[in-house]
């Protein structure tokens, strides 16, 4: 059944573009509460945030025929450095980040 309604939702974005429905139906306490339930919260501030890291895990499921780099640019990711300035993502930190989260549900 999960199967399913997740199919719904991975037709229904790849329809609309609209990303905006499917991030107010997830509580983002529901994604602090992952993190800490499988110990992947961290004090320390990451270049990339293990929430955002969660969110871009959870697009890379729904949006399946685009690369890592094309899921992240949809979804305006950027860091921001010590001078107050926002730049792109670069690939390495996406799959870095990746790693640290791990493959476990």
């Amino acid at each position: 059944m999960f199967e399913q309604e997740l199919e719904l939702v991975h037709e229904s974005v790849e329809e609309s573009g609209s990303y905006g429905s499917v991030m107010e139906a997830i509580d983002s306490k529901w994604i602090e509460q992952s993190l800490l339930s499988a110990n992947k919260a961290s004090i320390r501030n990451r270049r990339l945030p293990a929430q955002q890291a969660v969110w871009l895990v959870l697009w890379m499921g729904l949006i399946r025929n685009q690369s890592i780099k094309e899921v992240c640019s949809s979804m305006d990711i950027a860091l921001q450095s010590g001078d107050s300035t926002w730049s792109r993502v670069a690939p390495s930190v996406l799959t870095d980040c990746r790693r640290r989260l791990g493959e476990a549900p």
